[in-house]
Parts: C-alpha cells; sequence; structure tokens
C-alpha cells in the first residue's frame, strides 16, 4: 500500500507540475495559429540552416516553455512550414535557457560551482544547434508530424478570442494523456529506483556518466526544479556526469517521449532520442579534460 501511496503522491506531483506549463504551451500554440502566418514565417527564418537554428535558439529565450510545454508550439511552428532545423533548436534550447531555469540553475551551482552553470547554458545552446541542423538535413523535405485530433477540427471563427481558446483546448487533449501516462511510469521509476544504486556506477567516469544521463530521462523532473537535485548528487558524481544530468533531462525524458510519440513520426523520435544522447555524452564527457 505504501507503494500505491508514494507512485500516487509523486504522479500528482508530476502531472501538475507540468499542467501548467503544458497549458501555456497549448495557448501559445493556439496565438501562433491565429496570428502567425506562413508568409511571416517565410519572411523572418533565414534560408541558411546555421543562421535558422541561432534564430530557434533565440525563440527559446524569448518563448519560454519546459520539456512538454514546448512540444505542441514546436508542432505548431512546423505546420506553420518552420523549418525543421529551426524547430528541433528552439525545442531542444527552451527548456534549458529560458530566463526561468537559468536563474534556477544560478541559485543553485554558481556560488560553488560556477563552471557547471556556464557549461549548461554554453553546452546547451551548442548541443541544440548541432541537432537541429543534423535533422534538418536528415528529414529536409520530410512532413514528420502525426495528424491528431486538433489538426482536423477546421476551427474556423469571426472571433479570434473564441479560436484561441478551441484551438488550446484541442492542442491540450492531444498531449495531455501522453503526459498522464510518462508521469505514470515516471512516479514508479522513482518509487521503486533505489538511490544507492547510482553509488554503484560512479567509479568510471564513462559510466557515472551514462548512469546520470539515464537517471535524468526516467526520473522526468522539470527543468525548473533539477538543478537542485544535481546539486544534491554533486558530492557522489563527477562534474561531467552533473553536467550530463542537467543538459539531457531538459532535452528529452520518458514522459515527453510519449508526448512526442503521439505528435510526431517514430522515425523521426527515435533519431532524435538518439542524437541527444550520443551527443549529451560527448559533451560531458570533453568537460572532465576541460574543467
Amino acid at each position: 500500500m505504501d507503494i500505491i501511496k508514494n507512485v500516487s503522491i509523486i504522479f500528482t506531483s508530476i502531472f501538475l507540475e507540468s499542467l501548467p506549463f503544458l497549458l501555456l504551451g497549448s495557448i501559445i500554440s493556439s496565438i501562433i495559429e491565429e496570428y502567425v502566418s506562413d508568409e511571416t514565417i517565410a519572411k523572418i527564418i533565414p534560408k541558411n540552416k546555421l543562421f535558422g537554428s541561432i534564430v530557434g535558439v533565440f525563440l527559446g529565450f524569448f518563448i519560454p516553455a519546459c520539456d512538454c510545454a514546448v512540444i505542441p508550439v514546436t508542432k505548431r511552428l512546423i505546420k506553420k512550414k518552420i523549418p525543421i532545423n529551426v524547430a528541433v533548436s528552439f525545442m531542444l534550447a527552451s527548456p534549458i535557457i529560458n530566463p526561468v531555469v537559468l536563474l534556477s540553475t544560478y541559485y543553485a551551482f554558481y556560488k560553488t560551482n560556477p563552471e557547471i552553470f556556464f557549461c549548461r547554458l554554453i553546452f546547451g545552446i551548442i548541443i541544440a544547434l548541432f541537432i537541429g541542423i543534423l535533422l534538418g538535413i536528415l528529414f529536409d523535405g520530410e512532413d514528420i508530424t502525426l495528424d491528431s485530433t486538433c489538426e482536423h477540427c477546421h476551427i474556423h471563427s469571426n472571433n479570434k478570442f473564441l479560436s484561441i481558446i478551441k484551438h488550446t483546448g484541442n492542442d491540450l487533449y492531444d498531449v495531455v494523456k501522453y503526459l498522464m501516462f510518462g508521469a505514470l511510469i515516471a512516479s514508479i521509476v522513482q518509487v521503486l529506483l533505489p538511490r544507492n544504486i547510482l553509488d554503484m556506477f560512479n567509479s568510471n567516469e564513462a559510466l557515472s556518466i551514462i548512469t546520470l544521463m539515464l537517471f535524468a530521462y526516467f526520473i522526468s523532473l522539470c527543468s525548473t526544479s533539477d538543478s537542485f537535485v544535481g546539486k544534491s548528487l554533486l558530492s557522489n558524481f563527477s562534474k561531467g556526469s552533473i553536467i550530463a544530468y542537467l543538459l539531457l533531462g531538459p532535452m528529452i525524458d520518458i514522459k515527453n517521449t510519449l508526448v512526442l510519440m503521439g505528435n510526431y513520426k517514430k522515425s523521426f523520435v527515435l533519431t532524435l532520442i538518439t542524437f541527444i544522447f550520443v551527443v549529451t555524452f560527448i559533451f560531458s564527457y570533453l568537460v572532465v579534460r576541460l574543467i
């Protein structure tokens, strides 16, 4: 009974923590649908993949969203014909470099380990650019999104406010079921995974990094709060593995994997996840030699 109780508490915490941000993402997505035309997107986004991805990263700063909330926004941008490289760079950068996350990371690390703060910021931007450009090349010209209920609603209204509400409701309905299932899995993992298992894998640098990457993936914490968990792990794990934890968690975890699977084609999602794991490992392993 204690296990069920603890799973229920953690599930409720994860779900309620994520839901407001998911609602915010759906509202932003609906505003984009209603007010931003395809022609406007075409004018403001550079054709060059590097410059386009840089614009995507800047959007990630100015449109702050957590890892779940950013998915409906990104999908709407892609439906508006924004290039894939721009959308992916935005999707990966926003949960790492938005002002709320930067502030929480600063408070957690700046006084004792400022290098971790700067590595999360700089590497987060570089990884978002790199993976965005790679996926932009690999999936150039492809439709990577899945049709969903809200895409077939064909909402038309002279009242823009009413249209935004309807779009928001449809977008939220479309992703919240995946969030619920992902939150359930993450809560079960948090309850059943003994924390001392992590200590068994911290003697080897590469293994330590992989351990905390997997920990970040399955524990599914919001990027606004993961910095303080990362700080608590610093006494037992290397800086490289802590940075891997702080980089990977906001970009991909088990709950937003399910949200992605419900909105994007499987080949795209699997490629994205593979690149995130591989590139994050490489950058985090290099940290050991740089700091």
